[in-house]
C-alpha cells in the first residue's frame, strides 16, 4: 500500500495536479512534516491542520501561517516536480537529409521530400534507386534507404513519443538515444513487428521476409501470426550483436504447430525463430552509420559481403569466371565469392544467361545486363517453368504455368504467344525450326518458331517434370510408368520401356538415365534396352548428366557415377534437405538448408 493512502482525499487531489510526480511530492511533504518535532511521521495533511489548532507552539494564531505554508509547499512542489520530471515535448518529425529521388504520398498526392520538411501521420515515404532520407522524431533518428517504402501509421508528438511505422519493402536503420516512460516505437513489416527501446538496429523487409540486425540495446521481434491477436504474441528478444530472420515459411510452421495443438504459441515461436550472431561486417557498417547517420555515402549493410552470407540460396549460375546467385528476395552478382551488385525483388524463376543478359522473373520478366541495369521488362501470364527457358537465334522461348509459350526478341518485344491450354510441365525441346513442349493434360505440342503456330498435337499421357528429350526427328518422353521414343514425322512409337514409379530422368548421349521412387537408378539405351540398374537409395533427386559423368543425391548422400553405372565416389551430406544448385567444370554447389557447400568433381 502506498504510504499516503491514509489520506486518499489529499492524495487524489494532488495527484490530479502532479501526475507521476505525486509520490515524489508526498515524499517531500513527509520530510517537511518530520522536521517539525511535535508531529509524528504518520500524520497526514489533515493532522497537520488539527494539531496546529491545539499545540502550544503552534496555536490557533499560527493556523493561517501553517495553512499558507502547506499550501505554498503543495503549489511549489507540484510546479517543481512537474518541471523536473516532465518529459521534453517532442518536435514534429522532420526530414534532416534527403538524397536522390525521394517523395512522400499524402492524401493521394505525391510531394517531393526536401530538407526541413515536416512529416505527418499517414505519410508514406518512398525512396527510389540510389536515394535515401533521414527523419528525426524526438530522440529517434531513422534512415530510410534506397528502394524502400515506409508509412507513418501513428505519430504522437506531445509529452510522449508514439511512433509506429509500416515497411512495405526496403531497408530502415534507426538510432534511438533514449525512450522515456510511456514512449513507444514500433516498426511493422509484412511478417513481423519490432518493438524498440533505446538501441541502434537495421530492418530489411519485403512481402516474404523480415531481417533484423541489432547493434546495441535490445529489440523485441514478434511474428505476425494470422488469427492471433498481437497482444498474445511475446516474440523474440534480439540483443546487441545478434540477428534474426522471420519469413512466411516460419509463420506457416508456427501457425500449423498452434492449430494442430502440438505446442503452445510461445514455445513454437521460441523453437522456430532462431537468433544468430550478426555478420561482423554488417555490424561495423552500422556502427559507422550511428556515428554519422546523415552522411552522404549510402552504406547498404543488407548487401552480403560474400556469397557465404546469402540465405537461403535458391539458385547459383556460373557466368564466365563469376557466379549469379538468387534468394527468394534478390539476385546477387558475385565475383571471387564477393557480391559486386544486387537487385532486391521477389525471384520466381532460375536465372537464365542469354547473350550477356540475365533473364529473371520477378513481378515482371526482366532482362538485366551484367552491371545490374534493367534493359527491358515485360508482363507475362503465369510463372516461368523453373529452368525452362531456351534460346532460339534472336529470341528466347519462355514456357509458363498458365499454358502459354512466349517467343521474346532480344529487344524485349513479344514475337509470338501460343496458348497450349494447360500448364507447361517440361523444358521445351528445340528441333531446328520447331519447338516441342509437354502440358499437364498429357499433350505434346510442336510449334513452328518462324510462324508461331502449333503444327503438331499428340496425346502422350502425363510426363515427369522435364520429361521430354529430343533428337530430331525422334523424341523421348518419360512418364511415371514408361519411357518411349516417338518418331514425329511418322507419328509412331519407335519403342516403349515399361517400369513403375519413375520420378526423374535426364538425357544421356546414348539414351536416358532415369530414377524411380523405389530408389533405383537405370540407363535405357537409344534402342530401348535396359543397360544397367542399381539401387543407391530412396529419394533420388538433383539427377544430372555432365562431362564428368552422372551426378545425383539419394537420401543424404551425393554420388558421382560413370556412364556404366559404377560409383566413382560419394559424399555423405550433413542433412537430408539438400539440392544440387549448379555444376561447374570442376565443382558442384549443393544447398544445405539455409547455406551451401562446394564439392570438387
Amino acid at each position: 500500500m502506498n504510504k499516503w493512502d491514509l489520506d486518499k482525499e489529499l492524495y487524489s487531489e494532488i495527484a490530479g495536479y502532479a501526475g507521476d510526480s505525486a509520490d515524489a511530492f508526498f515524499e517531500l511533504l513527509h520530510k517537511w512534516q518530520s522536521s517539525i518535532p511535535p508531529f509524528r511521521d504518520s500524520l497526514t495533511y489533515s493532522d497537520v491542520i488539527e494539531q496546529s489548532k491545539t499545540t502550544k507552539v503552534y496555536g490557533t494564531k499560527w493556523l493561517p501561517f501553517v495553512a499558507a505554508g502547506v499550501a505554498a509547499i503543495v503549489i511549489m512542489s507540484v510546479l517543481i516536480f512537474n518541471i523536473v520530471s516532465q518529459k521534453a515535448t517532442y518536435k514534429p518529425a522532420i526530414c534532416k537529409a534527403v538524397i536522390g529521388d525521394v517523395h512522400i504520398i499524402r492524401d493521394s498526392k505525391v510531394i517531393n521530400l526536401v530538407n526541413g520538411m515536416e512529416l505527418l501521420q499517414s505519410d508514406t515515404i518512398v525512396c527510389g534507386k540510389e536515394s535515401m532520407a533521414v527523419i528525426e522524431v524526438g530522440s529517434a533518428t531513422v534512415r530510410i534507404d534506397q528502394n524502400s517504402e515506409v508509412t507513418i501509421d501513428t505519430l504522437q508528438q506531445t509529452q510522449v513519443l508514439s511512433l509506429a511505422a509500416s515497411m512495405n519493402k526496403g531497408i530502415l536503420y534507426a538510432a534511438v538515444k533514449k525512450l522515456y516512460k510511456g514512449d513507444s516505437l514500433l516498426v511493422k513489416t509484412k511478417t513481423a513487428v519490432a518493438g524498440v527501446r533505446g538501441t541502434t538496429f537495421l530492418i530489411q523487409s519485403d512481402s516474404r521476409l523480415t531481417k533484423l540486425i541489432v547493434v546495441d540495446g535490445k529489440v523485441l521481434l514478434a511474428p505476425r501470426v494470422a488469427g492471433v491477436p498481437p497482444e498474445q504474441i511475446h516474440g523474440i528478444a534480439v540483443d546487441a550483436g545478434k540477428s534474426c530472420v522471420i519469413d512466411t515459411k516460419t509463420l506457416e510452421s508456427i501457425q500449423q504447430s498452434v492449430e494442430e495443438k502440438k505446442i503452445p504459441l510461445d514455445q513454437a515461436i521460441q523453437q522456430l525463430i532462431p537468433v544468430s550472431t550478426a555478420d561482423e561486417k554488417a555490424i561495423q557498417a552500422l556502427n559507422l552509420i550511428r556515428q554519422n547517420i546523415v552522411q552522404d555515402v549510402v552504406i547498404d549493410t543488407s548487401q552480403p559481403q560474400s556469397l557465404n552470407n546469402l540465405s537461403p540460396i535458391v539458385a547459383i549460375i556460373p557466368y564466365k569466371n563469376d557466379l549469379i546467385a538468387t534468394t527468394n528476395t534478390g539476385l546477387y552478382y558475385c565475383g571471387n565469392n564477393i557480391v559486386k551488385w544486387k537487385h532486391e525483388f521477389p525471384v520466381f524463376s532460375k536465372p537464365f544467361i542469354w547473350n550477356d543478359y540475365i533473364i529473371i522473373q520477378s513481378t515482371m520478366l526482366q532482362a538485366l545486363d551484367t552491371t545490374g541495369t534493367i534493359t527491358w521488362q515485360l508482363d507475362i501470364e503465369g510463372n516461368v517453368i523453373y529452368d525452362g527457358i531456351i534460346p532460339v537465334r534472336d529470341t528466347i522461348v519462355v514456357p509458363t504455368t498458365k499454358g502459354l509459350v512466349y517467343f521474346i526478341h532480344k529487344n524485349g518485344s513479344i514475337v509470338h504467344k501460343i496458348n497450349c491450354n494447360a500448364p507447361i510441365v517440361a523444358k521445351p525441346v528445340l528441333f531446328g525450326q520447331m519447338v516441342c513442349v509437354a502440358t499437364a493434360d498429357g499433350y505434346l505440342y510442336a510449334i513452328d518458331v518462324v510462324l508461331g503456330v502449333s503444327i503438331y498435337r499428340k496425346y502422350i499421357g502425363q510426363v515427369v517434370p522435364n520429361g521430354i528429350f529430343g533428337k530430331y526427328p525422334e523424341i523421348y518422353t518419360v512418364a511415371p510408368s514408361s519411357i518411349q521414343k516417338i518418331h514425329l514425322l511418322k507419328d509412331e512409337i519407335v519403342w516403349k520401356y515399361s517400369d513403375s514409379e519413375i520420378v526423374a530422368a535426364v538425357e544421356h548421349p546414348q539414351g536416358i538415365i532415369f530414377a524411380t521412387k523405389r530408389g533405383t537408378l537405370g540407363k535405357i539405351s537409344g534402342n530401348g534396352n535396359l543397360q544397367w540398374q542399381i539401387s543407391p537409395g530412396k529419394d533420388i533427386h538433383s539427377l544430372q548428366y555432365t562431362s564428368k559423368g552422372i551426378i545425383f543425391i539419394a537420401e543424404s548422400v551425393f554420388y558421382q557415377m560413370s556412364d556404366t553405372g559404377e560409383v566413382l565416389w560419394s559424399y555423405t551430406l550433413p542433412v537430408k534437405n539438400t539440392e544440387v544448385l549448379s555444376i561447374g567444370p570442376q565443382t558442384v554447389y549443393i544447398r544445405i538448408e539455409n547455406s551451401y557447400l562446394v564439392l570438387r568433381l
